[in-house]
């Protein structure tokens, strides 16, 4: 297993440089940065300075949009932290909405084309986008293409197109096998290996006994929402893969969904990853234990174990409403890691 660390939600600028250098110390594989212009700091400026501060690490947009951005922007800012890097910098992208943006998700088509450009552009071909064709006179080497992805449509293009695909903030075992099968559908009809994709599992880690379980469910449970009303969105689509999703989450977790409404009936985007938000104080204990890691190490190795068994290659993590951000990496190093790489 491999471990990403996202962070930069509410970090000063003067903290980046550090937190990366922490996070390559204690041995994560990936480190993302947010990219929501309105809540945090530029997403750019931030992977400069992890890419000038860092040696090993991979470093990418968790994630970034085409409609904020234009694609050619995307592909030449992220060229240059490439180069700045040594070749350790990859391309997070999703197709924007809901978290934190001012427009509405765009249509899968468009977003096809949004990555075929940025992967032409960025090989130093000649690309178009929207009847225009351009052509970078320095960018050369190709950078990997992460999709984030939840419903079908979009985990099937995922498998079709993408290097990776992170499935975003939501670690529950019985959603992500369903979502593994929709990158297969994908990945088959595009007739790839779906073995050859890098599929993440993002929720929270928290480290914790039973002593400071309350504290730390408060801080978790402000990110959780995310998840939950994820959860929602998704089954308010009609198709008979999400029909086949929710008979497979009732069974199996009775009562989840009606806990998950609940958070989404109470969301306020102006409370997004706020710790003590009105629909965080509406996450149960049910909802942290499918959606999210918190616990003890060995509550927390067995729920990453069940996700490895079905194919998850990479465990994401973040630090958003983590109040020792820093602690919490060590912790994750000293507890969690080993437990997959000796």
């Amino acid at each position: 297993m491999r471990f990403a660390v996202g962070m930069g939600r509410n970090l000063r600028i003067d903290e980046v440089a550090e937190h990366s250098r922490l996070a390559e110390k204690t041995g994560f594989d990936y480190l993302t940065f947010v990219d929501i212009p309105l809540l945090n700091r530029d997403v750019y400026v931030m992977m400069g300075i992890a890419a000038l501060n860092t040696k090993h690490i991979l470093i990418g947009h968790g994630v970034t949009d085409p409609y904020t951005w234009h694609p050619s922007v995307i592909a030449n800012a992220t060229a240059t932290i490439n180069e700045m890097s040594g070749g350790r910098t990859f391309v997070g992208i999703g197709v924007g909405g809901l978290w934190g943006k001012v427009m509405n998700p765009q249509p899968l088509n468009d977003f096809r084309q949004v990555v075929n450009f940025i992967r032409e552009y960025s090989s130093g071909n000649p690309a178009e986008w929207k009847g225009a064709t351009m052509h970078s006179e320095w960018i050369k080497n190709q950078m990997k293409i992460y999709m984030a992805c939840g419903g079908p449509k979009s985990l099937q293009l995922g498998g079709e197109i993408a290097d990776g695909v992170i499935l975003t903030s939501n670690a529950d075992p019985v959603t992500m096998k369903w979502r593994i099968e929709q990158i297969e559908k994908g990945a088959e009809k595009a007739g790839r290996d779906p073995n050859d994709i890098d599929v993440w599992a993002r929720g929270m880690i928290y480290v914790t006994d039973q002593g400071d379980y309350q504290q730390a469910r408060r801080q978790v449970s402000g990110y959780a929402v995310n998840g939950a009303i994820e959860v929602i969105r998704l089954l308010n689509r009609k198709s008979p893969e999400v029909e086949e999703l929710r008979r497979r989450m009732e069974k199996a977790e009775p009562g989840l969904i009606d806990q998950c409404q609940k958070v989404y009936n109470a969301f306020d985007p102006k409370w997004l990853e706020h710790v003590d938000a009105p629909a965080a104080n509406l996450i149960t204990d049910d909802i942290l234990a499918a959606q999210q890691f918190l616990g003890k190490p060995d509550v927390i190795c067995e729920h990453i174990d069940k996700l490895k068994q079905i194919g998850i290659k990479t465990i994401g993590t973040v630090t958003y409403t983590i109040a020792d951000k820093k602690g919490m990496m060590e912790e994750i190093s000293k507890k969690i890691m080993p437990y997959f790489r000796n």
